[in-house]
This record gives structure tokens, C-alpha cells and sequence, in this order.
């Protein structure tokens, strides 16, 4: 009984830890990760704004090649949306909509994830016709005490974001 008793309390004491420590913790996120290309800006620019391409340098449909996409408008444009249905625990379900352009360097996108939790990515293009460097950015709110999870999302997002530029280098 004593052993239930310390592994209760002591359970209980990491929760309150983890409660008051997401008090002071930030709620606002932002990550951001570059890399260069060795192909031109326009080719670059196309795979990023035409969900259709996605597929070729997606991390999430290597984690369920069975996701169900739909896309909706005239793709690279304002307003153009993906949607996306997964079993996937990583990959969930969700949307991409591209919400500004400015042509040749930057195209900005709100998702939405499971009907909340939203956020706002980015993608910034430079370079020429033989290289180009793009970086990936995303700003997103987490409320107390999901908050807490922040250095965790940080290790997570980092290691996606890598991966994503480097599969976008291969498509």
C-alpha cells in the first residue's frame, strides 16, 4: 500500500510541477529552418505553391501513404486550400490555405489541425536560376497548459522542418 501511496503522490506532484511551470512558460511559438537548393527559384517556387506537388516532398505522407488529400481553387494562388484526412496519430487531420503571395519570394499559409489549433506557416525564396535558398517558418499560439509541451514541439518541429527542406531538395 505504501508503494501505491509514494507512486499517487508522486505523480501528482509532477502534474502541479508541470501545471505552475506552464504558468511561466511562453504560449507563443515560432520556428524556422533554411536551406539552399541546387535548382532555380522558380522550380523551387512551384513545388511550394502548388499543393498537387506536395506529395513529392511530404514527411507526413511518408508517415501515412494512405492520407486522403483534397484541393480545392486554382492552385498557387490566394485562397487555393489543401485538405488532408489521416488515421496517423503524427499526421491527424487538417487544412492548408494559402493566404498571401508575393510573387517570387514569399507565400504564406494558415492551417488549421483537427478544426482548431491554428497557425500561420511561411515559406521565403531567394536566389536565381541555378540556386535557391527557402525557409520555412511557423508561428503558432499554445494555450496554458498545452504550453508546457513547448520544449518538446521545439525537438519535434526542428526535426520536421529539416526533414521536410531536405525531401523538397530531392523532389
Amino acid at each position: 500500500m505504501k508503494v501505491l501511496k509514494f507512486i499517487f503522490f508522486g505523480l501528482l506532484s509532477l502534474i502541479v510541477l508541470a501545471a505552475v511551470a506552464a504558468i511561466f512558460m511562453k504560449k507563443d511559438f515560432h520556428y524556422e529552418k533554411s536551406t539552399d537548393i541546387n535548382a532555380s527559384k522558380d522550380l523551387v517556387w512551384s513545388y511550394v505553391s502548388n499543393f498537387s506537388k506536395h506529395d513529392s516532398w511530404s514527411q507526413w505522407k511518408l508517415l501515412d501513404p494512405n492520407m486522403k488529400t483534397e484541393i480545392s481553387g486554382v492552385e498557387g494562388t490566394v485562397g487555393s486550400k489543401m485538405t488532408w484526412v489521416s488515421d496517423h496519430a503524427q499526421v491527424g487531420n487538417g487544412s492548408q490555405t494559402i493566404s498571401n503571395i508575393i510573387p517570387g519570394e514569399r507565400i504564406d499559409v494558415q492551417l488549421e489541425f483537427d478544426g482548431d489549433r491554428n497557425s500561420t506557416s511561411y515559406y521565403k525564396f531567394a536566389g536565381d536560376s541555378t540556386k535557391c535558398k527557402v525557409t520555412w517558418g511557423l508561428d503558432m499560439h499554445i494555450d496554458y497548459p498545452m504550453n508546457v509541451m513547448g520544449p518538446i514541439m521545439d525537438a519535434m518541429m526542428d526535426d520536421m522542418f529539416v526533414k521536410g527542406l531536405n525531401m523538397l531538395k530531392d523532389a
